[in-house]
């Protein structure tokens, strides 16, 4: 678990002497149910109930939220509107923590340190929807409350405490100015200090300021569309029959953006095999390769495999598809994928990329998709704000730097490779491909501008390389180098 540091989590005025110790209730006898929880209709829990239980394993436990909300929407026989408000609650927390967090110092007698984890994380959920979402005080608090006393018996008593606290008081608190643009983006936007100062340092006041509220936004829902079994035109078409949104892409034509329609229908497109969710960003990445007529294409880290989908899909019956990775679980998730979208020229192969030419040979194009901080994912991972540190950059442009020198061997003369990272820091993007090419010579940086939609011609950077940002391109952070090895 990321969880505030010291000086994070002592922010804020402390108001009030009275306010009972709810670690200690808790220990003494409170009574606990972490098991089950509140139910409706016998054997359903509540939304909140389920918003309390998928963020106390992201805190503890460090799950991923989008997985966790995914099963836990499967499973737990929630109506199609609680799953909702469990999506809301709980990305909404991970959003705006810094914000929630910076309330609950004010209006608590304790520092954040000395606040039962259990214990914060329902202030947490009940400062949310007094903050964020306009429930009514009324509602929020005795909710919430309910919630503690289901986890925490007496200790439910702080809990009711600090809300009401806060529901007397709320104009009280003071916040940071954009006079103090740090921490104003710290707290009233939400981002750890560390990645704030970056974002001032690298991009500036404006755009930084401009990245984390675009961070801070609900993503919508992008996908691509498999061109082998319909058309983007077919579902728009009953998209619009049945009322829900969606558009097509102006930068892609398989792509279709802004969709809104219902979890289960989406479910049933999928199974179909009639397209993939994917951010057009990774789509960039795609058509940046290349593929093409009878020529040899690698996916280095391929799964969960949108890319060597769409690099099958771009290459045409005669290109030839390798996807390899070196986790099984996951090369099986992404057969099922190919399985469904009816991709037959995919071939599968277990292994490490840093050892590529042994597993491959050598081949026309290789596109190394490497794990990254994920910083421009925020919109949909928001959870990755709490757990990345400036330690983990250098971590990660260590191991991106290893994968590139042992996919490069695996590049035919004349081949090219492809570099890709979902997200902007300089040590995991330009420096890690600035290090490469110093060290082979016989590597060199190919303008994409040929690669990619003219209406996203403004991402790429002094005829290098490929910088897409969420506050100016609409789409998630994406890196994206074309390095072509001299024949």
């Amino acid at each position: 678990m990321m969880d505030l540091g010291k000086d994070n989590r002592n922010r804020g005025k402390k108001k009030g002497g009275d306010v009972p110790d709810a670690g200690r209730h808790r220990r003494n006898g409170g009574r606990h149910d972490e098991r089950g929880g509140k139910k409706k209709g016998g054997d359903v829990p509540d939304a909140r109930e389920t918003a309390y239980q998928i963020t106390r394993r992201v805190h503890s436990k460090g799950g991923y939220l989008g997985l966790l909300i995914r099963y836990n929407a499967g499973k737990s026989g929630l109506s199609a509107r609680d799953r909702s408000l469990v999506a809301e609650l709980c990305y909404g927390l991970q959003r705006h923590r810094n914000k929630i967090d910076h309330l609950i110092a004010y209006f608590s007698n304790r520092s954040l340190d000395d606040i039962d984890p259990e214990v914060l994380d329902i202030l947490r959920l009940g400062f949310y929807q007094l903050s964020e979402m306009g429930t009514p005080p009324h509602a929020a608090v005795n909710e919430t409350v309910e919630l503690a006393k289901r986890h925490l018996g007496k200790g439910a008593g702080f809990v009711n405490a600090v809300l009401r606290r806060a529901v007397v008081a709320w104009d009280e608190v003071e916040w940071p100015t954009r006079e103090d643009l740090a921490g104003y983006l710290e707290i009233v936007q939400s981002h750890p200090r560390w990645l704030v100062e970056y974002l001032i340092k690298y991009l500036g006041a404006e755009d930084a300021e401009g990245l984390c509220l675009a961070d801070n936004r609900i993503p919508t829902l992008s996908l691509r569309v498999n061109l082998e079994r319909t058309e983007p035109s077919a579902l728009l078409e009953e998209i619009a029959s049945h009322g829900w949104a969606g558009t097509a892409s102006r930068h892609f034509p398989e792509a279709l953006v802004g969709v809104g329609m219902p979890y289960d229908a989406l479910m049933r497109w999928l199974q179909k095999g009639l397209c993939v969710v994917q951010d057009e960003s990774s789509m960039a990445v795609s058509h940046v390769v290349r593929p093409g007529e009878g020529k040899t294409v690698v996916d280095a880290c391929a799964a969960p495999g949108g890319k060597t989908t769409h690099l099958a899909q771009l290459g045409g019956e005669s290109c030839r598809v390798v996807a390899v990775d070196r986790n099984r679980r996951r090369l099986k998730a992404l057969r099922k994928v190919t399985e469904r979208l009816g991709l037959q020229g995919v071939e599968i192969v277990e292994g490490d990329a840093t050892r590529l030419r042994e597993l491959v040979g050598e081949v026309d194009a290789v596109l190394l998709d490497a794990p990254c901080s994920g910083l421009g994912t925020l919109q949909r991972n928001p959870e990755l704000k709490w757990r990345r540190y400036p330690g983990d950059i250098a971590n990660l442009a260590t191991v991106q730097a290893r994968l590139l020198r042992g996919c490069a061997e695996a590049v035919k003369p004349g081949g090219v490779m492809v570099y890709s990272v979902c997200t902007f820091t300089r040590g995991e993007t330009v420096r890690v491909v600035g290090d490469f090419l110093h060290e082979r010579d016989d590597f060199s940086c190919e303008d994409p501008t040929p690669y990619i939609p003219r209406s996203l011609a403004s991402a790429v950077v002094q005829g290098k390389y490929i910088q897409l940002m969420p506050h100016r391109h609409d789409m998630e952070g994406m890196f994206i180098a074309r390095l072509r090895r001299r024949g």
